[in-house]
Parts: structure tokens; sequence; C-alpha cells
């Protein structure tokens, strides 16, 4: 139950730091934010290990210091870089639907990489939710390609997506059976440190790097994008780790999928976006699939 109420809260953080960002508006380049939103957490989560005293260098195996910050770089560094590519290529519409496929790609490497496998409650619940985000993401509009965009650039940016679902969850399925002796705070330092540092490196080897460096001096715009930061990449990351520690990859999976549903629901409260009859039903429908994935 536990490891179920991490995977909710994350979707549910996550969920606001969308609303947030869509609030406060674009003010860092796709790189930029996902450098600055991990500097962020890791200056957050330095913070709080020295606060509650949990060590910087356990004693752990070289391996487990390997496999989580390969973690980092196919959860941070590769899922974001394709995930920003996709979102430039297909719009937001299509790029909901695209995410769809998180959860089937958890689902996929626990069973291939943990021997896990859901019971026939998870499964109906999954198939739930993972309803209930296509009919709340799909809307005639979404389906059809933009003309004046390059076929070539629609294909690009379908395949961006893919890639980037398939390096998130393989990047967090790979390090489930280290996080059962390990601290949370502790891997999603490693995690995120790997992240930037491999980061740091992919702008180092780009003909805008000054520009990308230059958007992280301080300016009012740390201001606008900070609490969405301290949400999705503190609060919300360290959730999504926990709920996989405590709970197994596919429940926890189901469950973080759950963000859509709840990006809905904010939208409606603070952007005053109309709730429409599909997702209405996208509501009740993931809720159902929720509760049947947690009580089963």
């Amino acid at each position: 139950m536990l490891g179920s109420v991490f995977a909710l809260g994350s979707a549910f953080f996550w969920a606001a730091a969308v609303i947030l960002f869509k609030k406060s508006g674009e003010v860092f380049s796709p790189i930029s934010l996902n450098i600055y939103k991990s500097l962020v957490a890791l200056i957050l989560v330095t913070a709080t290990m020295l606060i509650l005293r949990i060590p910087f260098f356990p004693d752990q195996p070289l391996n487990d210091w390997l496999i989580l910050s390969l973690s980092g770089f196919l959860g941070i560094t590769l899922a974001d870089l394709f995930f920003f590519m996709a979102l430039n290529r297909l719009g937001a519409g299509l790029v909901a639907i695209v995410e769809c496929l998180y959860l089937p790609g958890v689902l996929f490497f626990s069973f291939l990489l943990l021997d896990e496998s859901l019971g026939l409650g998870g499964i109906i619940g999954g198939l739930m939710v993972l309803s209930a985000v296509l009919v709340g993401s799909l809307r005639k509009k979404d389906l059809k390609m933009d003309a004046a965009v390059p076929p070539a650039n629609n294909m690009a940016g379908i395949i961006a997506g893919i890639l980037a679902m398939i390096f998130l969850s393989l990047g967090i399925v790979i390090i489930k059976e280290i996080l059962e002796h390990t601290d949370v705070f502790w891997a999603t330092l490693v995690r995120v440190s790997a992240g930037i540092v491999t980061l740091m490196i992919l702008v180092a080897c780009l003909p805008a790097r000054r520009r990308y460096l230059a958007e992280l001096k301080w300016s009012r715009a740390w201001l606008i994008a900070l609490p969405a930061s301290i949400c999705g990449n503190y609060i919300a990351l360290l959730l999504w780790v926990a709920g996989m520690k405590y709970t197994t990859a596919s429940r926890a999976a189901i469950l973080n999928q759950m963000s859509t549903i709840f990006i809905f629901i904010l939208a409606a409260v603070f952007l005053k976006e109309k709730i429409t009859t599909n997702k209405a039903m996208a509501i009740c429908l993931a809720v159902s699939g929720a509760l049947l994935t947690i009580f089963t």
C-alpha cells in the first residue's frame, strides 16, 4: 500500500509541475530547462541528505553506483532529450498519446528483467488506466498531421517519442532491485548527478552551447520555474523512485500513468480548462482502474 501511495503522489506532483509550467509560461529552451530542473533537484536532495544525515558515500558495491548512473543517463539525459524532440515535432496532443507507451514499456522490462507478472485485477486495472489516458487525450484534430510539417518530421517525432518512453521505462526498471536495499535519497542523488554530468557533456558538444549556458545565468525566470522544478524534479522524482522501491514496478507504472488524469483535473481547477465528456469519462475510468490496481 505504501508504494502505491508514493506512486500516486508522484503522478499528482508531476501533474502539478506541468500546470505550473503552463501557468508560468516557457522561459527556458528545453535543454536549459532540463539542466535547470536537474540542478534544483540536486541542490534540494543534497540539502535533505545533510539535514537527515544520510551518507553521501555509503558502503555500496561499485555495481550499484554504475547501474544508478546508467539509470540517470537513460532516464534523464536520453529520455528527456528525445521527449523534447518529440514535443517540438508533434505537439502536446500526439505526445500525450505517445506517452502511453511508458506503462507497457515498464510492464515489458519488468517481466523481462525482474520476472514480474500482474494478476488479473492488475491487468484489468492497467488496461483501464491506459484506456482512460487515450480517451482523455485523443481528439480528432490530434489525429491529423500538420500539413505544414514534412511527413519525415512527423515520423521522426513519433520515433523520438517512442525512444523517450523506452529509455524512461528501462532506466527505472534496471534499478528496482538496487532500490530494495538502498536509500531513496541516495539513489536519487546518484541518478540526478549522472544526468547532470551527461547533460553538460551533451551541451558542450552542441553548437548553441553558449546560448544554453547563458540561459542558466541568474534572472527572474529562475523564480518562475522554481516552483515547478520543486514539484516535478524533487518531490515527484523522489516519490517516483520510492514508489518503485516499495511496490512492484508494474503496479507503480500503472499508478504513475495517472499523471495525465491529474493534469485534466488540475487544468480545470487552475487554468479553467473545460472538462469535456471524454475527459470526464477518462477520469472515472482511470480512478476505477487505479483502485482496482491498488486493492487487488
